[in-house]
């Protein structure tokens, strides 16, 4: 498969990421774009991009600003930075595939709200997602574990970010009525547990799919890729919305 460097300016900040070109060389008529979790990297999704690549969809996985495991630099100054680096990273790309937009953790709820506002989008899958992002946060444990991730992002907290997820996804998820919305939990997620997920499951509107795979938080993606390409099938071969 082609895998080749992709930057793109979003809100002043130019951001780096990688394509996927399809296996065969003949692209399907869907694009996947891959939003990584917060304090994470485009890194943590590559066993998503590779399987999908392999089933023949154009994939651009980002990385987010501000975030030192990746390769853009610059700040993630809001979670709305994380939503419109994902609608400016499909706006990009001058080939007319619809997009559906695919995230872990932060990156799972800029794609439902990403999806939510792009018209073309066939769908959103969110991997280790809940509701709400901060069910957790009370415990004082917790609060230090995330702001430990804090030191490896210049720019918003992770309790900033999560309050802003948590007031962002329910108009989102209203607003994707109608579209395919998967749902990818793990048994073992201690940051997003499986009440969360469930809560989260029961706010979306169908058609819905949700899956629980044998992971911790971190590990979902590893787990969720054939599970991803198997729904993603299954929407592309019944997404009839003309192209452009």
């Amino acid at each position: 498969m082609n895998i080749f460097p992709i930057s793109f300016i979003s809100e002043g900040q130019t951001i780096r990421g990688l394509g996927y070109g399809p296996h065969s060389g003949s692209p399907r008529n869907v694009r996947a774009i891959l939003i990584h979790g917060y304090s994470s990297s485009k890194h943590s999704l590559d066993p998503i991009a590779v399987t999908l690549a392999k089933e023949d969809y154009p994939v651009l996985s980002l990385d987010l600003p501000g975030h030192k495991l990746g390769a853009t630099g610059g700040a993630l100054i809001s979670f709305e930075m994380a939503v419109q680096a994902a609608l400016d990273a499909n706006a990009a790309l001058p080939s007319p595939c619809r997009p559906v937009y695919i995230g872990h953790s932060m990156g799972s709820a800029a794609a439902v709200v990403a999806a939510s506002r792009d018209d073309m989008a066939v769908g959103a899958a969110a991997l280790g997602l809940g509701y709400p992002i901060t069910v957790m946060r009370p415990d004082p444990d917790v609060i230090g574990y995330y702001l430990e991730r804090w030191a490896w992002v210049d720019g918003a907290s992770p309790v900033e970010v999560g309050l802003a997820m948590d007031e962002s996804i329910p108009p989102a998820l209203e607003k994707l009525a109608g579209r395919p919305f998967l749902l990818i939990n793990g048994q073992q997620d201690q940051e997003l547990p499986p009440s969360s997920a469930k809560t989260l499951f029961e706010m979306a509107h169908a058609p819905k799919t949700q899956r629980t795979v044998a992971s911790d938080h971190s590990g979902i993606p590893l787990q969720a890729a054939p599970l991803v390409a198997e729904w993603l099938n299954t929407i592309a071969r019944d997404s009839t919305q003309p192209l452009s």
